[in-house]
């Protein structure tokens, strides 16, 4: 067996000829020549840890912020949307290296390009996919050729290039660890506040639930049992008259105060005439005076909550409910 090139003799296992170091394509196995390196392999993983995070976390982030009414809200959904299509572009990215298409070596190309904006270790990273990525042997194992189509020359570039692979794979796993940790603080950025201003919107939902159940019983309380007037306690309410088997409000808002979904539900004396006692003789008022107030504003809740006899919710965006005298008189801010 002779080189095509100077003429040399060649043994049946020399991958270059002695003479002039013309590739020969002996010695490799063309079973074997086209298999995944591990840097390739490497890769695929980290973008479908990459798709999964941005899928998931974008995505929380976007039905959060969907369902917020806070003033950035638009920006979280632009944001959400923006990594759930980088999440899906990864999924498709990593299945492209995983079964070595031409489009997973492309697409990862892209976001190489793209990765060396994000100094420094988004750029050395980057450099080094990128630097990798064109190698010929690289070029030639995503070109979608079988091993017996490849000349021996293009069958050493690609053996080659999978032998060199080691070193790039531990140097590109510790960058792409130090920017793991960068991508998921981006994310976790994005997607708690979201999901913070979406308990809370949920939190008064619930809290302006509890003042119109409050507001019913009291009515019906008014009706049977109180001659008129009003219980000055949720406890009171949650008492059923002689002869009766159920009380005014449900078990959840029967405690003074009751706390629920974040918020501390009470009734209080509004300071008003008294009236006659109820059908347990317990005392009553001519009027009302329920409130609901986050266990932490800012957290659990913003907004503070209250109602009386007319039935009006009126709210204070400062966490504290308004005062009695605004309330009976109705003077505070309305609920719309």
């Amino acid at each position: 067996m002779f080189c095509t090139t100077c003429g040399a003799q060649l043994t049946s296992t020399s991958a270059f000829c002695n003479a002039c170091g013309t590739p020969t394509g002996l010695g490799v196995d063309r079973t074997t020549a086209l298999r995944r390196p591990g840097l390739i392999t490497l890769l695929a993983v980290l973008q479908f840890i990459s798709a999964a995070i941005c899928l998931v976390g974008g995505g929380i982030a976007f039905i959060a912020s969907v369902f917020s009414d806070a003033p950035d809200a638009a920006l979280g959904v632009g944001l959400g949307l923006f990594f759930v299509v980088w999440g899906a572009l990864a999924l498709v990215c990593g299945n492209g290296l995983w079964q070595l298409k031409p489009y997973g070596r492309t697409i990862q190309l892209g976001f190489a390009g793209i990765g060396l904006l994000a100094i420094p270790i988004g750029t050395v990273i980057s450099a080094l996919i990128i630097y990798y990525l064109l190698k010929p042997g690289i070029r030639i194992l995503f070109s979608g050729r079988p091993a017996s189509d490849l000349t021996p020359a293009e069958l050493v570039e690609v053996s080659q290039a999978a032998q060199g692979s080691y070193v790039a794979t531990a140097i590109v796993l510790f960058f792409v660890a130090l920017g793991g940790v960068a991508l998921i603080g981006i994310i976790a950025a994005i997607a708690v506040p979201g999901l913070l201003r979406a308990r809370m919107s949920g939190n008064e939902s619930v809290a302006i639930g509890s003042m119109r159940s409050i507001a019913s019983a009291q009515a019906a309380y008014s009706a049977s049992a109180g001659g008129g007037h009003y219980a000055i306690k949720l406890s009171t309410l949650a008492v059923p008259c002689p002869g009766t088997s159920q009380g005014f409000i449900t078990p959840d808002l029967s405690q003074d105060p009751s706390m629920k979904s974040g918020y501390r539900v009470g009734l209080e004396s509004a300071g008003v005439d008294p009236g006659p006692p109820d059908c347990n003789g317990v005392e009553t008022e001519r009027d009302f005076y329920a409130t609901a107030s986050p266990q932490q504003a800012g957290t659990t809740g913003q907004r503070a909550f209250s109602t009386s006899a007319t039935g009006t919710i009126f709210v204070d965006p400062s966490g504290v409910p308004p005062s009695i005298a605004a309330t009976l008189s109705g003077t505070a801010t309305e609920l719309r």
